[in-house]
This record gives C-alpha cells, structure tokens and sequence, in this order.
C-alpha cells in the first residue's frame, strides 16, 4: 500500500473521531464554579425554602421560564460554558421560587436554575435536595461543627458555629449550554446554598440549632400543626455550585474508532508488500 492510499484509507478515522469528539465536547461543555446570591434572601419554614426576588437582579428581570430573579451571580465565578461568561448581578431563577418536598418543584427539577442572560444555560437537580443530617436530636449540635435536621426526611443540615447557625441544603445534578435537551450528555456537578442565622429569633432565643428546631417545633417532635403554623424566618443566602466532570468519550466513540482501525489494518496487512 502506498502512502498516498494509507492517508485515503485513514481519512474516514479523522472524520469519524473528529465528529464525535466535537458532538461530546459540545454536550459537556460547562465547567467550573458558579457562586450566586450577594443580595437574595430566602424564607425558611418547615415544608419549604422560598427564595424571595432579588434586588441585585434589577426590576423586570426574568429568565426563560417567565417567573422573575430571585438570585444573581457573584464575583469571583468562574463557570465557563459555550456563550459564556455570565455577568456578575446577572439574574438567576431558582426551582419554581422554593425548594419544598412536594410538587411544583419536583416538576421543575429539570430547570433548577434558569439564567436572565443565556436562555441555553440551564441546570438541571436529582430530586429530591438533600439529604439532610441523620440526627434530629438538635440538642445535641451545641458546638463547633455539631450538626442536625429538625425533622426527619428535612434537606436543611443545621451546624453550630459559635453561638449561631449555618444551615446548608445539598444538590447535584446536571449542566447544559445547550438547554434542556442538552442535559443528558451535559456536565455533573455538585453544589448546594447555605444560609446564616445570626439575629435573634422571632421567638426571641438566640439561633442556635436547638432553639431554631425549638421555634419550628416547640415540642421537639414535629407535627401535623406545626407544618400548617407557618412559622418561618427569612435570612440572607448563597449558592456555590461547582461541574467537575466531563463525560469520557462515549463507548460509540470507542467502538467505532476500533472497528475503522481493524478495517484499516486488515487492508494494509494484504496489501503490504505490493507497490504500485
């Protein structure tokens, strides 16, 4: 075989990996971190986190679902994606404005986060958040680092942080720049918002894990009553969410590049040594 017919017989593998690299490095394109929140406030209650309209995000502001911006993008992101970059205070539309246990956000999980800016960018999550901390004993998170969930199945871990509380809602899921039907091949990434209580309670003890589960559940043990109360307390809030993963080159890739070298190979092992 001659190298003139070696490069025509090689030529369909360069077509062959050049496509389907560039259809699975288009799919997994989002990567790094996005930070969110530097003036959104969410409302806590026990079946759910409402995040309030962002006033960073500017009257108006609304994302492709329609529904407004009840959080913004802050220094210091680094997400990159295919149309990127987002603009720092650019509007972000958080899961149908709460993450409860229940529907509406369960049927909005596959548009978690919505952008004002880049109508392809979208952020899909597992339903449902969490977990949260296995221990619903908040008596017990009474120093540094001591955690808890006020009631069993909650996706809010509360952490004792020198007389105060940090509370922490985990997610994973998947990103696209390509919207949502780009979510089955896009980038994982793992991530959450954290919330600090700092003020006094509206029951007037401080914030620490016991009393917060105290103020939602005066008798420890959650009830039916207490769901229904409406007791709630809105603090500031923040999100970090950061795609670590691209998907390796898919095993069609692979197969399909194999095959195309063994039919290569095949014919040059019998027509090596003919010279024309």
């Amino acid at each position: 075989m001659t190298f003139r017919n070696l490069r025509l017989a090689l030529a369909p593998v360069a077509v062959l990996s050049g496509g389907l690299l560039l259809s699975w490095n288009a799919s997994a394109s989002v990567i790094n971190t996005l930070l969110t929140g530097s003036t959104g406030t969410v409302t806590v209650s026990l079946p759910s986190l409402i995040f309030n309209n962002d006033p960073a995000a500017g009257a108006g502001c609304t994302t492709t679902l329609g529904r407004g911006c009840n959080s913004d993008v802050t220094t210091n992101t680094t997400l990159s994606f295919i149309g990127g970059p987002l603009a720092v205070q650019e509007g972000i539309y958080v899961n149908n404005n709460d993450l409860t246990l229940t529907s509406p956000s369960a049927s909005d999980a596959n548009q978690f986060l919505t952008f004002a800016g880049h109508p392809n960018l979208v952020f899909s999550m597992v339903w449902p958040p969490g977990p949260g901390s296995p221990n619903t004993n908040c008596a017990t998170a009474n120093s540094n680092g001591l955690s808890c969930s006020v009631f069993a199945g909650s996706p809010i871990v509360l952490t004792y942080l020198n007389g105060h509380t940090s509370a922490s809602v985990g997610v994973v899921g998947k990103a696209s720049d390509t919207g949502v039907a780009g979510l089955a091949g896009g980038s994982t990434y793992s991530g959450g918002f954290s919330q600090t209580f700092t003020d006094v309670l509206p029951n007037g003890t401080a914030p620490t894990p016991q009393n917060i589960q105290l103020f939602f559940c005066p008798g420890v043990v959650c009830t039916p009553a207490d769901f229904a109360s409406g007791r709630n307390v809105t603090t500031s809030q923040s999100g970090s969410f950061t795609a670590t993963s691209i998907p390796e080159p898919s095993s069609i890739f692979l197969g399909s590049l194999g095959v195309v070298m063994l039919l290569v190979g095949a014919k040059f092992r019998k027509s090596h040594g003919t010279r024309v």
